[in-house]
């Protein structure tokens, strides 16, 4: 019985429980502890800080900062899409492409139907057209068929043509294939008419000669609303633009894809843009029409789609020059007008740090990211299960019981049972442990997608990148030094260094992927060592020479990430690497991996990224609720953002940017070095509220010298009355 109550209410609402739908719900009530209340005080959740995942320095300690609201609403975050032609992807198009019949003309059609004479005559075509004026009926076999054997592939389409032009939409042909055996001539006559009695059979006898296949165009009547289902567009994929609000892209790629049928997989789209925001982006799916897509679309709360095209090869991650950014933050000090924008100045001259943002590295201080991954680095498997069960402070309400639970009593399959829906990562490894037993961690964890994963070493390799970032800017400052690794292509041209950069990603993606079987294979060493070698001829350390010739600057250096298949800056640098990895009693050979799937080859990222096309201006308002951007989807519909107000009237400041950063850089890295403060949510949420404070203890203060003003007025009053 509780059991129905229990699914009753999660039906109420409108999907499984997980963090978008769980604000808002009544939380558990506490188990009756013998008659005692719980009286313990609600957990205090711990995020991570900058400081805890390396993020330390600054390009210009010395700019002044200032207190900005980042994300206070999803209106102020927009990202758009940069294609790889260099095209700002903007959803401007509601438009559904559908199959257009191309017109052939009247006298082409006239030779077309002389020409078939010899295969359909009046008779024919008569019959044709009594099949398309008539009546759909299930229970008749509403069919013509017609022996086209005698004609080639070219004719055959001049038929399928001639139906769909004189009877669009009404009929659906299709050319069916039959292979048909001629018996050879009997040697008895008496065998004759066995041998011919033979006739339909597929299978060649002595007695038959070789089988030609027989071919019929048949003419159907379709059923209403279905039409000629075969697939007319220009191209094998249809692309199209997303646009979502506070939503993940994988868990709108897999919405989508279980809408029409398809695995999430078989959704692509070129890279995962931020949750809590507005963000435009292409994606890409083979073979599903316009119409259907947009259906399922539909069934989506705050997904719009369109921009429809087709191409003939399908979206892959990196398929993108980067994101466009327009982001709003709010509650600017109104004197600091003239400092922000020296700091903006600042900003666009030397760039910022290109460290890993925050959201690399989970969303809880008990258990980040990156612990997981080097449990899974040392084949420490059980640990790694235990982080990710382990119970945290920042969890959704209902997890909290079920991973307190599982560490009491190791009972998987009875945790796993509480967690409604498939996206949470706990389920899919309890169900793991649960199908391979409580002891086989190792199997468990194949459970989880690589992709997701793979999350957690990458976390690893993140938060080693970002402490050689800050000690590099730390002790050596904004200068080069000889030792200091640039791509081997710097020299050729300036487009050649992104790209260079994003084939280096590429390429360890394609190396992990090609590596993710379970069972171990053997490589020939040679063929091993020309592929590392390969690897670690991207790059190449820069001499004083080098330096001395201008030709390089800060923006040109690239860091590892840690790997088996790198290359190490040749100076001190490089030997912090390994330091690092000592720590955890790690080494960069044991990155290989003894099971391919945890290997980590390594990559290279650049250590400062600059965005020359930085704009900035600032914006009136009057309340926290209050639209300063438009959307994509606002700007189609001509919806109007918050009329900006008065300066006199005006309560608060906003200061609004936009700018264009490559892919896999940070936008909270980009307005950490702006404002010179923790961009963490926490730390975020904290600065709002004083904010907030600050504003209504200003307008306490206003309104105690009104009305202080009015006594003093009343009392003039009074003393001009008695006069």
């Amino acid at each position: 019985m509780g059991k129905d109550r229990g699914r009753g209410r999660r039906n109420h609402h409108s999907g499984p429980y997980n963090k978008s739908n769980w604000r808002g719900q009544k939380r558990d009530r506490p188990q009756n502890n013998g008659g005692q209340r719980n009286r313990s005080t609600p957990q205090q959740k711990s995020t991570l800080r900058e400081n805890q995942v390396g993020i330390t320095e600054f390009t210009n300690p010395e700019a002044p900062g200032f207190t900005g609201i980042l994300k206070s609403r999803f209106s102020d975050f927009h990202v758009n899409e940069i294609d790889s032609t260099g095209k700002v992807l903007e959803l401007n198009d509601l438009s559904v492409p559908k199959v257009a019949i191309v017109a052939v003309a009247e006298k082409e059609l006239d030779n077309w139907r002389q020409e078939l004479e010899a295969v359909i005559g009046p008779e024919v075509w008569k019959d044709i057209a009594n099949l398309a004026e008539a009546k759909y009926d299930p229970k008749l076999d509403q069919k013509v068929e017609i022996d086209v054997t005698s004609l080639d592939k070219e004719q055959r389409t001049q038929v399928h043509q001639l139906v769909k032009q004189l009877y669009k939409g009404k009929l659906m042909s299709t050319t069916i294939g039959q292979p048909q055996v001629k018996p050879k001539a009997p040697e008895d006559p008496a065998l004759e008419g066995k041998d011919a009695a033979k006739d339909e059979t597929p299978a060649q006898e002595d007695n038959q000669a070789p089988a030609e296949e027989k071919k019929t165009i048949r003419i159907i009547k379709p059923k209403p609303g279905r039409s000629d289902n075969r697939w007319n567009f220009p191209g094998d994929y249809v692309t199209f633009l997303v646009h979502k609000t506070n939503l993940v892209t994988s868990e709108v790629a897999s919405t989508l894809a279980s809408r029409i049928h398809l695995r999430p997989s078989q959704v692509n789209y070129s890279g995962i843009k931020d949750k809590r925001a507005k963000t435009t982006q292409k994606f890409s799916i083979k073979r599903r029409t316009p119409e259907s897509i947009l259906n399922a679309a539909r069934c989506q709360r705050n997904v719009q789609v369109g921009n429809f095209a087709f191409q003939s090869n399908t979206l892959k991650l990196g398929d993108l020059q980067g994101n466009r950014f327009r982001i709003a933050l709010r509650h600017i000090a109104k004197e600091k007008r003239g400092e922000i924008e020296v700091a903006l100045e600042s900003l666009r001259e030397r760039g910022f740090i290109n460290y890993y943002g925050l959201q690399r590295f989970g969303n809880s201080a008990t258990v980040p990211t990156y612990e997981v991954g080097v449990a899974l680095l040392k084949s420490d498997y059980k640990l790694a299960c235990e982080l990710i069960l382990k119970p945290r402070d920042s969890d959704v309400e209902f997890m909290r019981p079920i991973r307190e639970e599982w560490l009491k009593n190791r009972d998987s399959a009875a945790a796993a049972a509480k967690i409604y829906g498939d996206k949470f990562i706990e389920k899919k490894l309890l169900d793991g442990l649960a199908r391979f037993g409580e002891s086989d961690y190792s199997s468990a964890l194949r459970q989880i997608p690589r992709n997701m994963l793979m999350l957690y070493p990458h976390a690893y390799q993140s938060l080693i990148f970002n402490r050689i970032a800050s000690r590099r800017i730390r002790e050596f400052g904004l200068k080069l030094i000889p030792g200091d690794l640039v791509y081997v292509e710097q020299e050729k041209s300036v487009d050649g260094v992104e790209e260079q950069e994003q084939q280096t990603e590429d390429l360890e993606e394609q190396k992990e992927a090609e590596t993710s079987e379970d069972p171990p294979e053997t490589v020939e060493e040679e063929e091993t060592i020309e592929e590392e070698s390969l690897f670690k001829r991207k790059v190449r350390p820069l001499t004083a020479e080098d330096i001395a010739s201008g030709k390089f600057q800060l923006s040109d250096v690239v860091l590892p990430l840690p790997g088996h298949d790198i290359t190490y800056p040749s100076n001190e640098c490089g030997t912090w690497y390994e330091e690092m990895l000592a720590e955890v009693g790690l080494s960069s050979d044991q990155l290989k991996h003894k099971e391919k799937t945890y290997a980590l080859a390594g990559a290279y990222r650049k250590m400062i990224i600059s965005s020359s096309d930085l704009k900035w201006s600032f914006r009136l308002y009057n309340t926290p609720e209050d639209t300063l951007i438009a959307s994509d989807w606002e700007l189609l519909r001509n919806i109007p953002v918050t009329p900006e107000p008065a300066e006199n009237e005006a309560k608060y400041l906003a200061l609004l940017l936009e700018f264009s950063l490559p892919t896999a850089a940070y936008a909270t890295m980009f307005l950490r070095e702006l404002l010179k403060q923790d961009t963490s949510s926490a730390s975020q949420t904290q600065l709002e509220k004083e904010a907030m404070c600050k504003g209504e203890t200003e307008k306490e203060a206003e309104a105690m010298e009104e009305e202080v003003q009015a006594a003093k007025e009343a009392v003039i009053e009074e003393e001009v009355q008695a006069n």
